[in-house]
């Protein structure tokens, strides 16, 4: 079932303008439901980091979230709706999070940084790529190439973080606890407590008002 009527139009305009198989209609609906819900996800996520005054450590928190999970993977809700509530939630926390934190003398910061960079190669190590019961991975050559991409991720970012350190930009310390701070947050949905997590959310139902 469709989440939004305009999401159902779009599949059946497209489809029948491309040529499409009629089956084709429903995936094509929800894909472009996920892809609407991901965008506004993000945009309040930004709004919501905009009101708290921490958008540079918010959009820095989910631009890692994504290259993270691009590759990675990860635990998440089975309803759209709730990875979103989370998503608004989390970041901008983490970006106040990254915020008050950023006082903090040089080699504190300097600990954490590689403690998140240890903590994200070991995740990928041991447990990258996490598939979901809906899109398994079924190829190794697949699985063994998401690996890969997801430790030069990982560099990536650690390059991003000592780039940071360096920097004298005012914000240079929250942009670079924000990504500290996603980087463990992205790993321990990696992780079997993640998945636990997201499967407790999932059995939260609130009843219906008739």
């Amino acid at each position: 079932m469709s989440y939004f009527s305009f999401s159902s139009r779009w599949a059946n305009y497209l489809t029948g303008k491309v040529g499409l198989a009629p089956e084709m209609e429903v995936i094509l609906a929800y894909v472009i439901e996920v892809l609407v819900i991901n965008l506004l996800n993000v945009f309040m996520s930004l709004l919501l980091g905009t009101l708290l005054g921490v958008f540079p450590g918010t959009a820095a928190g989910l631009f890692t979230m994504a290259l993270f999970r691009h590759t990675a993977g990860g635990a998440h809700s089975n309803s759209p709706w709730r990875c979103g509530v989370i998503t608004i939630a989390v970041f901008p926390l983490i970006a106040l999070l990254a915020e008050y934190l950023s006082t903090l003398q040089r080699s504190y910061v300097d600990i954490l940084s590689f403690s998140a960079v240890l903590t994200g190669v070991v995740a990928i190590l041991l447990l990258a790529p996490v598939d979901s019961p809906a899109a398994p991975i079924i190829s190794p050559s697949r699985r063994k190439k998401l690996k890969i991409l997801s430790f030069i991720v990982v560099l990536l970012l650690a390059v991003i973080l000592l780039v940071q350190r360096q920097s004298s930009w005012a914000l240079a310390r929250q942009i670079q606890l924000s990504i500290v701070f996603s980087i463990m947050w992205a790993s321990f949905l990696l992780s079997k407590q993640g998945r636990q997590m997201f499967l407790l959310i999932d059995k939260i139902h609130f009843p219906k008002k008739y």
